[in-house]
């Protein structure tokens, strides 16, 4: 997994369709990997109430180009964590004139290293699928918080197509059963819930048609390996949501008072 992300960021900086891709299916080219596009990230922003001057943690943000929009646009100071060194060294090197409200460091989800009550919001933009245990997961989110502190996710949950539809758990589709829901309930915390299921959907199609248009542009980039991985994810993302096997949600977060 990390050499196929080392691989993907080595690409992505410097590619010109990449950067029309993301343009032109997310609103904004932040070199994004996951699923949020810029309506979700924006309404993330808001629900967490990121201020300036707030201490914010990004776990598994890539280079980072999302930490960096969200302390440009709130003025908050922004850790972003992810377990690729070589996205890491991109970050601190591309953000270089904003080390006062930008860090970037190497971290695993599933062995985290954070500081007790350090930060006013911990952010899992797509990210916490990478956690082997979501409720340690959770709970180590938790314990980094400061009083008053809050936790956002952006986070998918739907039937993967090596899964035969008579075998998933559609009763998990709702909020408070899916496997975050689950965990964020187990480690004593509150939340409040947001469905983007029919903008994931919408997202899934534009993503199929920008990228027929554009392979021909990634292949003679030789960034193949890219498009199908983003066409893969769009494909099993409309098909599930087709099915009415699959749910997106923004969770906030916080511990029970």
């Amino acid at each position: 997994m990390q050499a196929f992300y080392n691989s993907f960021y080595a690409a992505v900086e410097h590619s010109s369709v990449h950067a029309e891709f993301c343009t032109r299916v997310f609103g904004r080219n932040l070199c994004q990997h996951g699923f949020a596009d810029m309506a979700q990230l924006n309404a993330l922003i808001a629900a967490v109430r990121i201020e300036p001057g707030s201490s914010v943690l990004d776990i598994g943000g890539g280079n980072g180009m999302i930490a960096e929009y969200i302390s440009d646009r709130t003025g908050a100071h922004v850790t972003g964590l992810d377990f690729s060194p070589d996205a890491i060294e991109r970050a601190t090197a591309r953000t270089a004139a904003k080390a006062d409200r930008l860090a970037f460091v190497v971290g695993d989800i599933n062995a985290l290293k954070v500081s007790s009550a350090a930060y006013d919001v911990i952010l899992s933009i797509d990210s916490i699928y990478f956690s082997d245990d979501y409720a340690r997961t959770v709970c180590d989110f938790t314990a980094a918080l400061r009083p008053g502190g809050r936790l956002g996710f952006l986070y998918s949950y739907g039937r993967e197509p090596w899964v035969a539809k008579t075998d998933f758990p559609t009763e998990n589709l709702a909020p408070e059963r899916t496997p975050l829901g689950v965990a964020l309930t187990a480690c004593g915390l509150t939340f409040t819930v947001h469905d983007f299921t029919v903008q994931d959907h919408q997202l899934a199609l534009r993503r199929k048609g920008i990228l027929s248009e554009l392979r021909p542009q990634f292949e003679a980039e030789g960034l193949q390996f890219i498009w199908e991985n983003r066409m893969g994810d769009a494909n099993g993302v409309a098909a599930a949501v087709e099915e009415g096997l699959h749910r997106r949600y923004l969770y906030v977060a916080k511990p029970r008072p």
